[in-house]
């Protein structure tokens, strides 16, 4: 059946490209692994002790706890996280679903994604409603993404608690700091 697909091939052949093709996809899935427990080495030497998505919830479950959940309401964000660098955004949030997406891959060291996750939240808790939707677009029509309000407030929560957020982390065991 291999001949009749791939005529210039014996199948000895065929079985040595596919055992190679296999280690390559085993070494990069096993790569793939060792980075998602570490942070770069910009990060200070912060290491996690669990997974990538494990680690978001678990700053999501401080802010719930630090913060509360918004008025009348029961239920905590969705979280989307994306591995891949995005091009523009560490961070977004969707009033409409109430979803919080993270860009692991936008972000330097595991201080960063603690910032964007808090200030994801923050949006969470301030746009609750497609008013409050639109209120925050004409914000940014008129006076831009850095001045508008609800971003000057979610950068100033994620700053002042991000140390905070990340001691509490470590204390439970998430993560931890190790020395060079």
């Amino acid at each position: 059946m291999l001949e009749s697909l791939f005529s210039g091939i014996s199948e000895r052949e065929w079985i040595g490209i596919c055992a190679a093709c296999g280690a390559v996809w085993i070494f990069w899935v096993l790569w793939q692994g060792s980075k998602g427990k570490e942070s770069s080495s910009r990060g200070g030497g912060i290491q996690l002790r669990v997974s990538k998505a494990a680690f978001i919830r678990e700053v999501i479950r401080w802010c719930v706890g630090h913060f509360g959940l918004p008025p009348r309401s029961r239920t905590w964000p969705r979280v989307d996280l994306r591995y891949y660098k995005h091009r523009k955004v560490m961070g977004t949030y969707q009033q409409r679903g109430k979803v919080i997406t993270v860009y692991w891959g936008s972000h330097a060291d595991l201080r960063e994604v603690v910032n964007t996750v808090i200030h994801e939240y923050q949006h969470f808790l301030d746009i609750r409603s497609g008013k409050d939707d639109r209120a925050y677009d004409k914000e940014i029509k008129e006076v831009g993404y850095q001045d508008n309000s609800f971003e000057r407030k979610a950068r100033e929560v994620a700053d002042r608690w991000q140390k905070a957020c990340f001691k509490d982390l470590e204390k439970r065991g998430v993560c931890r700091i190790v020395s060079k």
